[in-house]
């Protein structure tokens, strides 16, 4: 069987939306009324990965290791992820790739033998809940906040349709609304974030010192 079509029978797409929240334990028992019931609480480290070769960020894809440590449990695990580009103009959704991995420090070593160096990171607390294929994650994600996501796992695309219109009507139930959800991933919101303050700092020392003889004082 040629390569290409057996990369084809493992395709999974990631059919996901996600939305900031201001309330979650109100958004938490929503969605248990609505049958979804709790799963696993987590906090999940993510660690990215880009190359000179292969700028992952400019094709809007993304390469990470997730290290993730149940809090009920205390039982860790590893995964290594591929995400190409999102493949509408509404949600997240795009083809994805992810397996496990046993030693996530030897794994990175492998990623930087070849061009790819760590680039950024996210954390979260992450609460999952679970009604048939469709997960909800609520997440507490670190210098930026509340979001709730909605994601469904296939193989096939055609789905997409299906799945976007239950999950539409979900945030409807939840008073939420599809017109604010974002699809930018958290990593992008963090450096954005960063970035802006980087701006206004650059920008305040700019507008300090002498202006026409007179000395201004920045505070």
């Amino acid at each position: 069987m040629p390569q290409q079509e057996k990369l084809k029978e493992i395709d999974n797409f990631e059919i996901e939306i996600k939305i900031p929240i201001e309330d979650p334990e109100r958004i938490m028992k929503s969605l248990v009324a609505r049958g979804f019931q709790k799963n696993q609480k987590v906090i999940e480290e993510d660690m990215y990965y880009n190359s000179e070769y292969h700028d992952v960020r400019r094709y809007d894809e993304a390469l990470r290791i997730r290290k993730t440590r149940d809090l009920l449990t205390g039982k860790t695990r590893a995964q290594i992820n591929f995400k190409g580009k999102k493949i509408d103009q509404i949600s997240m959704s795009r083809r994805e790739y992810e397996t496990g991995i046993e030693d996530p420090d030897c794994m990175e070593k492998i990623l930087g033998a070849i061009g790819f160096i760590r680039v950024a990171g996210v954390k979260k607390t992450r609460n999952y809940l679970q009604r048939g294929e469709m997960t909800a994650c609520l997440d507490q994600v670190e210098n930026l906040g509340n979001f709730l996501e909605l994601e469904v796992i296939v193989r096939k695309e055609n789905l997409r349709e299906r799945f976007l219109s239950q999950m539409r009507e979900i945030l409807q139930e939840l008073g939420l609304s599809m017109d604010n959800t974002v699809r930018t991933s958290y990593l992008s919101m963090l450096m954005g974030k960063e970035e802006n303050i980087k701006e206004r700092n650059d920008h305040g020392e700019k507008n300090c010192g002498d202006i026409s003889g007179s000395r201004l004082s920045c505070g």
